[in-house]
């Protein structure tokens, strides 16, 4: 009984996704048609994601150890355990920005309009598209745009623990003096998770602890596997404080 409820909460989810992102999909496609527009556009998704969230018995909430400034460009990190990383992130950070992820994310029917255009798919399995994506993202950096990434290039099967942060971000905020803002995502995972049915399907509070900047200014290359790991023992350190299982 309790696996059917799980399952039965998870499609209705599933279809209040689709049906808020079907009657905005005109209005996105307008939003998206000029570059000019695009703030407007993710002011737009804020909206979907609040939409959404609530109805589903999902309570979002963000702890800032130092808010970040809306005027000045970061380079965000987060861990990545849930397909609900994208939505909440969008929701709770106060600051204008683009994803960027996997190239997957742009095939997908109607949802995949935003990494043809305000986010930056990264395809991994080519060193050069994986290069291109980077000097967009780079471009966009030196535009005053902020962008976000998940280092661990993607949800594994086995979540929590995190997985080894992959270096493209940490060589992205040291080539253009960015600092980057760690993001902790405690409970993503026991909501909607992204590696199997084992640990979620299950509605209820979601936090979001958004970190201190961490300072790029004067580093060099030689040091950005140095930075990864600063970065990422931030992020573990406070997920093991609120989460027992790793």
């Amino acid at each position: 009984m309790f696996k059917f409820l799980r399952i039965a909460w998870a499609i209705w989810f599933l279809i209040l996704f689709i049906t808020v992102l079907l009657i905005l999909y005109i209005p996105f496609r307008i939003l998206l048609s000029r570059k000019e527009w695009y703030p407007a556009a993710h002011n737009l998704r804020k909206y979907w994601a609040y939409v959404i969230m609530y109805p589903c018995f999902i309570f979002p909430s963000v702890i800032f150890e130092e808010k970040p400034d809306k005027n000045k460009t970061y380079i965000f990190c987060s861990n990545h355990f849930s397909y609900l990383d994208i939505i909440i992130t969008t929701m709770l950070l106060p600051n204008y920005f683009n994803f960027m992820a996997k190239d997957e994310l742009s095939k997908i029917p109607v949802f995949g309009i935003f990494f043809r255009t305000i986010d930056i798919s990264v395809n991994r399995q080519s060193n050069r598209e994986s290069h291109n994506a980077f000097m967009i993202a780079a471009e966009r950096l030196k535009e005053r745009t902020s962008v976000l990434i998940f280092p661990e290039g993607g949800i594994h099967k086995n979540v929590p623990p995190m997985a080894k942060f992959k270096a493209g971000a940490f060589r992205l905020a040291i080539e253009n003096q960015i600092p980057i803002i760690p993001i902790t995502l405690l409970d993503n995972w026991k909501r909607l998770p992204g590696g199997g049915l084992d640990n979620g399907l299950a509605p209820g509070r979601i936090r979001m602890v958004v970190h201190r900047e961490v300072n790029t200014v004067g580093l060099n290359l030689e040091q950005k596997d140095e930075l990864k790991e600063k970065v990422f023992s931030i992020i573990e350190a406070e997920f093991r404080k609120y989460n027992s299982v790793i």
